[in-house]
This record gives C-alpha cells, sequence and structure tokens, in this order.
C-alpha cells in the first residue's frame, strides 16, 4: 500500500514530528538540541512559517506551527531542516548514513477545539518518556514560554489566540495553562497512542470542509 497523500492548506495549523534513523537516541546533549533549534529558526524565517510551540526529545520531536498562505512549503520547509540538522550532527559526530527515519508526520489541528490539548500532549511528552517528573524541568520546550512568560532562548515562539482566549490577565492565563497542563485530560491523554496515526485532530465538519477546498 502506497503512503497516504499528505494534505496541505493555506491557513492552516498543524502539528509536525520526525524521528531520527531506526528510532536511535541521538539527541540527547543540549547542545544538539540548541543546533536543531537554530536551524528550525532560520528557516521558519524563511518559509514564513509560524512557530507556536515545540519540544525536542531525545530521538525525536514535535512543533506546532501555522502557515498562513500558499507560498509557505510544508515539504520543502521540512525537507530543508531534515538535511540542515544531519549535516550539523554528523559533521559534529563524525559520522555519516541516513540520520532521519520515515518521513515527517504532520496533523492538521482545528485551532480553536484541539489546539490546546495539542499544546499539553507535546509538552507532556517528556513526562510520558521517563525523561524529567514536570514538563517545566525539560530543556528548550515552549512550555516556559506559555506558563511562565520566558522568552524561549532561541525560538521566536508566536502565543497561540486558543492560549489567548483563557483570560486577558497574563499571570492568570498563565496559571490556568499551568493547571490544566499538570492535571489529566481525556482527549490529550489519548494522543500519546493516536497523534501519529491521524492526518487530522478536527471535527468531522472541519474535515469536510478542508477537503471539500481541495475538490
Amino acid at each position: 500500500m502506497g503512503r497516504p497523500k499528505r494534505l496541505k492548506g493555506a491557513d492552516t495549523t498543524y502539528h509536525i514530528t520526525t524521528r531520527t534513523n531506526g528510532k536511535k537516541l541521538f539527541m540527547k546533549k543540549k547542545s544538539d538540541h540548541k543546533a536543531l533549534c537554530r536551524c528550525i529558526l532560520k528557516l521558519l524565517s524563511k518559509h514564513n512559517i509560524i512557530c507556536h510551540a515545540f519540544t525536542p526529545m531525545t530521538n525525536h520531536f514535535h512543533m506546532i506551527i501555522y502557515i498562513e498562505n500558499h507560498s509557505s512549503d510544508l515539504s520543502q520547509f521540512m525537507c530543508e531542516l531534515k538535511t540542515a540538522y544531519a549535516k550539523y550532527y554528523n559533521h559534529k559526530y563524525n559520522m555519516s548514513g541516513h540520520f532521519w527515519g520515515d518521513r515527517f508526520k504532520s496533523t492538521i489541528i482545528e485551532a480553536e477545539k484541539y489546539l490546546l490539548a495539542c499544546m499539553r500532549y507535546i509538552d507532556r511528552n517528556p513526562v510520558k518518556a521517563g525523561l524529567v517528573s514536570m514538563p517545566g524541568d525539560w530543556h528548550y520546550s515552549s512550555y516556559h514560554f506559555y506558563a511562565s512568560g520566558q522568552n524561549h532562548p532561541i525560538l521566536s515562539i508566536i502565543s497561540h489566540p486558543a492560549y489567548l482566549s483563557l483570560s486577558e490577565d497574563v499571570i492568570q492565563r498563565q496559571e490556568l495553562y499551568k493547571e490544566f497542563v499538570n492535571q489529566p485530560d481525556a482527549l490529550s491523554d489519548s494522543l500519546h497512542n493516536t497523534m501519529d496515526k491521524n492526518q487530522f485532530l478536527a471535527s468531522d465538519n472541519y474535515i469536510l470542509n478542508f477537503k471539500a477546498k481541495k475538490l
């Protein structure tokens, strides 16, 4: 069976993830995550893509991005990103061969209903993996930006409107987000088993309307 066609669209929010070759633990050092962030920052600007959330892991990473118009090519952005980081890593550690595994996975998100659940999902990935006990203990995650108002040390994270709608008060908004991330949430918790398999994280009406635009 061939790979399903990747769905793309303007004015679209995506969850993006991609894994290293064989899911090996390649990115174990903070310096490697720092280099990954620098590659992302450069290419976000080049391709006019907005980053709303980011979490690096040891053998993959998660991003939530927004593409406003058709001039931004998601596949080209990811191709350049994966190539740039592979060159960095192979040069630094004197390695060769394929660094990344299969093609990246993208899930289209209906932002108004599902965005916060997806943000919580990626913020809790290091906890789920047993790397830390609390989301705030993980480095280079956008969690600190949303929960504490700390600018990301490298990336230009842009607050998503779904987050801004939590409260007009900045401090209360941060507290509400921390409370949401650190308490159980059935939808968000279910994504650990389904996210990589879904083309959409959205309602049926959203999916039908999105696909109708492609006809």
